[in-house]
């Protein structure tokens, strides 16, 4: 069984004045392609003392920590990100599933697998509405029959994409396709 059992995740993050002028703390909702919640991306601790550089366009710069859970609180994943591009992704038990940099997905010895463009298409930033509100929605579809722990990693690098990209949570910059790498 896979960590999420669809190929097409939206990811949605707040798009609302005030997040976009003040968000210091990554946060996104998962749902699969019939609309339905499968995950919740919540950063474990905040940023502490870097919050302003959270508010800035060096945000991307920053560590982050981020817990993936389903709906029901079970943990999924873990992302971590430190100073620098290197994202780590570990499953809860904290076994290491590898990393990505930037587009390259990586095993646990730091060896680029593939890129991510290989196994997925991310979609970034289109703006839509959920029970009333703004959204910033990314589409990430995986290729079926992607094998673990590949598609955990494509997964992390979807859900937390502006993470693994360097933007961190800052809004600057447009969106658009990210097909192969």
């Amino acid at each position: 069984m896979s960590l999420l059992p669809t190929d097409t995740l939206l990811v949605e993050q707040p798009w609302t004045a005030f997040s976009l002028l003040w968000r210091p703390k990554y946060r996104a909702d998962v749902y699969d392609g019939r609309d339905l919640p499968i995950a919740i991306v919540r950063e474990g601790r905040g940023p502490g003392l870097l919050t302003p550089l959270r508010l800035t366009g060096f945000s991307g710069w920053t560590p982050f920590d981020l817990r993936v859970t389903a709906p029901n609180g079970q943990p999924l994943l873990n992302i971590r990100k430190g100073i620098g591009r290197r994202v780590d992704v570990t499953a809860p038990n904290g076994q290491a599933l590898g990393s990505v940099r930037r587009f390259a997905l990586l095993d646990p010895s730091g060896r680029q697998i593939c890129q991510l463009g290989d196994v997925a298409h991310v979609n970034t930033r289109q703006l839509t509405k959920r029970n009333g509100r703004r959204v910033r929605r990314d589409v990430v579809r995986i290729r079926p029959g992607v094998a673990e722990p590949l598609r955990s990693l494509a997964i992390a690098a979807g859900v937390a994409f502006d993470v693994v990209h360097g933007k961190g949570t800052s809004h600057v910059g447009g969106g658009g396709d990210w097909p192969a790498g």
